[in-house]
């Protein structure tokens, strides 16, 4: 499980990489933070993700982790559970 989070300046930047994120299968827990399983694969598109969508001054970071919900307050299991799809 990872953490992606970001602080992008541009606004057509930080909408685009904000839907790349949500197309990865990860879950959106606050405005520029999400949660959810990555592969090495994809953590690697997080990466050029960042190259393409992040300026000079931005910040962005992929962190491993596994949240512990006795450690939170206002979240949910149900709002930290990654949404599982069948292909067709």
């Amino acid at each position: 499980m990872y953490i992606v989070s970001y602080d992008i300046e541009d606004n057509k930047s930080r909408t685009k990489l904000f839907e790349e994120l949500k197309d990865l299968g990860l879950l959106n827990i606050q405005k520029s933070v999400f949660y959810g399983e990555l592969s090495k694969s994809e953590i690697k598109v997080v990466k050029e993700l960042f190259k393409k969508f992040c300026g000079d001054g931005d910040k962005a970071f992929l962190c491993r982790c596994k949240i512990d919900l006795d450690y939170t307050h206002g979240y949910k299991k149900a709002d930290l559970e990654q949404l599982s799809f069948d292909s067709i």
